[in-house]
């Protein structure tokens, strides 16, 4: 694993040197430090009781770019090598090389910058046995001179063989060899050859008037050609380069009348009103008929923003999403078109809320639990509760009308049957009345044995048809 890790390394060197390019800032440099290995720290983790030897240190420094450096240290130390991890050692001198590669957080000419810096590195212990290493670390370099800095580092060296972690400080000086190359004197260029240099020429590429930064002006008002909207005749400035023959300020290219003065508001041409309305005839939509501004010149006898013309409902204000037709409640159904105007409801029933499912059961309810004396029109204490509920539905329901229908069964002749169904379905009128429901939403008639909804033979079917009908609508 250690070896497919110093190959990757390797190749990654290689690949940063030969892909950054070269700058103008001093290339070289070279430093000389005392370095201070220790290889018992990272067994004993005791670093001020630890063992530090020393050595020297030579490292060749090659500047990449701005951010990135790569040098090679050369270095003779001795040290006491572990043999074992109870902290028996030897000593051995050591030769050293490393790569590496500096990335920097500063410019050199910075009084202080700091980088780190990873590579590989070579060991030779007693000029006998080669190991590995990979070098992670952290220098502070400080300017104390023109091309002279005092160095220091620290890092920490994973060995490849057992035993060989180690930490190493160093401190010494970094002198940059040489001068940063001087500046080439600029080149002045004219590429369009008018005499104006590029640096100075607003139009580099086409040969133009000094009086105008190098560019040109083919009809000569003044007026360079890329900011002249009329380059091929000459204007005003104050135009954009255009002529104004009738010299009312607007240019003629946009005057719809150039040889007559106007208006901008008009297009440049006089303001002519053949209706007196304040709004121009070029403008007007009814040139002949008094409108409003509002509606470009034609009339709105309802006021309400929609020309006549447009308006569906023209004397009555509505808004123009409804082509001027009101629609009071909001729901989407014209008023013209709503039963229930006041009250919001889909457009499938007419504008009118929807009766719900809980209501409409009472209603089909009232049918059985509305419930008379025999042969009277005088109510049993149960059917209270179904007509107060009635009662509610009714004031929660104000657009809708109620219509009261009673029912008998064949049993008696048909004349007293139909007057029995007559008082009841009016004693339900009456009651409902009583609870607040004004009588103008109320209607009721008597129907007796004409329309029975079970076979009169039979009991259960007399007990169907003996029943009183509500039924909601709207008109």
């Amino acid at each position: 694993m250690k070896r497919i890790l110093l190959f990757t390394i390797f190749c990654l060197l290689i690949t940063l040197q030969g892909a950054m390019a070269q700058t103008t800032e001093i290339k070289d440099g070279l430093a000389v430090r005392a370095v201070f290995p220790n290889y018992q720290w990272p067994i004993s983790n005791k670093f001020l009781e630890s063992d530090f030897n020393s050595g020297m240190e030579i490292e060749y420094i090659r500047n990449l770019n701005s951010l990135l450096n790569v040098s090679f240290p050369f270095r003779i130390t001795k040290a006491g090598l572990p043999l074992d991890e109870n902290g028996k050692t030897t000593q051995s001198g050591i030769l050293g090389l490393d790569a590496l590669l500096h990335l920097k957080f500063m410019e050199k000419p910075s009084f202080f910058y700091p980088h780190i810096y990873a590579g590989v590195s070579g060991y030779l212990e007693d000029l006998e046995t080669v190991n590995f290493g990979v070098p992670l670390g952290l220098g502070l370099n400080f300017r104390i001179g023109r091309n002279t800095y005092l160095s220091t580092k620290g890092e920490y060296r994973i060995g490849f063989e057992d035993l060989r972690d180690h930490i190493q400080l160093g401190a010494g000086l970094l002198f940059l060899l040489g001068d940063a190359p001087a500046a080439a004197p600029p080149k002045i260029s004219d590429r369009d050859g008018d005499g104006v240099p590029d640096e100075q020429d607003l139009c580099p590429d086409v040969f133009g008037l000094a009086g105008l930064n190098g560019c040109p002006d083919k009809d000569g008002d003044g007026v360079t050609d890329g900011d002249d909207a009329c380059p091929d005749v000459a204007g005003l400035a104050a135009l954009g380069g255009c002529p104004d023959t009738d010299g009312d300020g607007i240019a003629d290219k946009d005057d719809d009348c150039p040889t007559e003065k106007g208006t901008a508001a008009n297009r440049g041409c006089p303001v002519r009103d053949a209706d007196g309305d304040g709004v121009p005839d070029s403008t007007d939509e009814c040139p002949n008929q008094p409108g409003t501004a509002a509606t470009n010149g034609c009339p709105d006898r309802d006021g309400d923003g929609v020309a006549d013309k447009n308006d569906d409902c023209p004397d009555v204000k509505g808004p123009a999403a409804t082509r001027g037709c009101p629609d009071s409640d909001g729901d989407g159904v014209l008023d013209r078109n709503d039963k229930c105007p006041n009250t919001a409801g889909p457009a499938s029933n007419n504008g009118c809320p929807e009766i719900k499912k809980e209501d409409k059961d009472v209603l089909d309810l009232a049918m059985r639990a509305v419930q008379f004396e025999t042969a009277k029109a005088t109510f049993l204490p149960a059917s209270f509760t179904v007509l107060n509920q009635i009662a509610d539905i009714m004031n929660r329901y104000p657009d809708y009308k109620l219509s009261i229908g009673g029912h008998t069964d064949s049993i008696g002749s048909a004349e007293d049957n139909q007057k029995l169904s007559e008082k009841r379905a009016k004693a339900c009128y009456d009651y409902l009345i009583t609870k607040g429901v004004a009588a103008g939403r109320l209607t009721w008639a008597g129907f007796g044995e004409s329309k029975p909804i079970g076979d009169n033979r039979y009991k259960d079917g007399r007990e169907k048809n003996r029943r009183v009908e509500f039924q909601l609508y709207v008109e």
